[in-house]
């Protein structure tokens, strides 16, 4: 792991946010180039596995477009989320706004965050935020025009609640955040190296409300990544730069259970459970059963998790459903016809329910006016 040091870090790296982010497949075997990552990366506690077969059990297809009377995009960044009432969050930068919109079931916007409306600080960028489930309130990752690095809290109407200062002791760039019940927050992202230009190490940590870090975690996957990425190997990082993409564009929940499932972007896409404590509780991989897939977006419903896989080169779909342990529910493709998709759904996958099964996609109308796109099971 890197040296601990103290130096001012000018200007932010976001490469690798975007859920547009195109780089070549993964192993099918769950190696990613070396054994260790998926068989070291286990903690003590137990490990499963997903199934291994190709079987498809049904398809999912648009079945419904709602299209916004007012919203305006055409981008939208990861993470895209969902909270118990049916209303959708995105973040997007529409006429010179920059914020995650809060939109109803009418596809109406009902709340704008924006940390640019703070004025105590100048704001050079945000990224990923997560829905506190029972007060639903909203926590943002915020990167200041400083070393310091924030969590924005928000209420539910877009007032911004409070600004957390993150304390870790030493500089770092974090990348996804969950909140659990109690308060704590869990933040994965990467550790600057003593080389400030270095690969970066891949960092998890369990920090207080008020910022502190309790405790940093240990994976064990962390050199195998940081390695890979060392090497220039672009299943891991970003060309001509220090960011580690199976950690930027993983993904990050916390479920019924109170325990977090952290998502590597890989193949096979391995979660680890978190406890609120920072326990690991199990690990496990969710497999495409298709080398050249990749997890796009994961979203979790009670006690099921919905991880949507896309091959960059066609944008072909597969969609895994998975317990919390990792065990197979089903496996959904998209609704073919003469072939080819009959409905093209793209990679912004924003919302997971079951009774019935339904996801809900983001996409634009000819006129960039915010679509919300229904796919159910066919």
């Amino acid at each position: 792991m890197p040296m601990r040091y103290l130096v001012f870090v000018i200007g932010l790296e976001l490469a690798g946010t975007l859920l547009t982010a195109q780089t070549s497949g993964l192993p099918h075997d769950g190696t990613q180039g070396s054994s260790r990552v998926a068989e070291n990366s286990a903690p003590t506690k137990t490990k499963s596995r997903g199934d291994s077969s190709n079987v498809v059990d049904r398809h999912f297809a648009r079945v419904r477009t709602i299209t916004s009377p007012t919203e305006m995009a055409n981008t939208f960044v990861n993470a895209l989320q969902c909270d118990g009432d049916g209303n959708v969050y995105f973040r997007a930068d529409v006429d010179g706004t920059s914020g995650i919109h809060k939109l109803n079931n009418k596809a109406e916007r009902v709340a704008l965050f924006e940390p640019n409306a703070n004025a105590d600080l100048k704001i050079d960028a945000a990224t990923s935020f997560a829905l506190e489930s029972d007060v639903g309130d909203l926590y943002e990752l915020v990167f200041p025009h400083e070393i310091n690095r924030y969590v924005f809290v928000y209420k539910p109407d877009g007032t911004l609640k409070s600004k957390v200062k993150l304390q870790p002791g030493f500089p770092f760039f974090p990348s996804k955040v969950a909140v659990f019940p109690g308060g704590q927050l869990l933040i994965s992202g990467t550790e600057y190296d003593a080389d400030k230009s270095a690969t970066r190490w891949p960092f998890t940590g369990i920090f207080a409300p008020d910022g502190r870090l309790l405790k940093e975690l240990e994976l064990g996957d962390e050199k195998d990544l940081h390695d890979l990425a060392k090497l220039g190997d672009t299943r891991f990082v970003l060309q001509g730069t220090n960011a580690s993409l199976a950690v930027g564009n993983g993904q990050l929940e916390v479920a019924a259970d109170g325990n977090a499932y952290l998502m590597r972007w890989t193949n096979p896409a391995i979660f680890y459970a978190i406890s609120a404590g920072g326990e690991v509780v199990r690990w496990f991989t969710v497999d495409p059963n298709e080398p050249a897939y990749r997890p796009s977006e994961m979203h979790i419903h009670k006690n099921r998790i919905a991880v949507l896989f896309i091959e960059p080169q066609t944008n072909e779909k597969i969609m895994k459903i998975v317990d919390l342990e990792g065990h197979a529910v089903a496996t959904y493709d998209e609704l073919k016809v003469n072939g080819k998709p009959r409905d093209v759904l793209g990679a912004s996958f924003a919302c997971y329910t079951e009774n019935p099964t339904r996801f809900t996609f983001l996409g634009a109308n000819d006129d960039s006016r915010v679509e919300l796109w229904i796919a159910e099971i066919r």
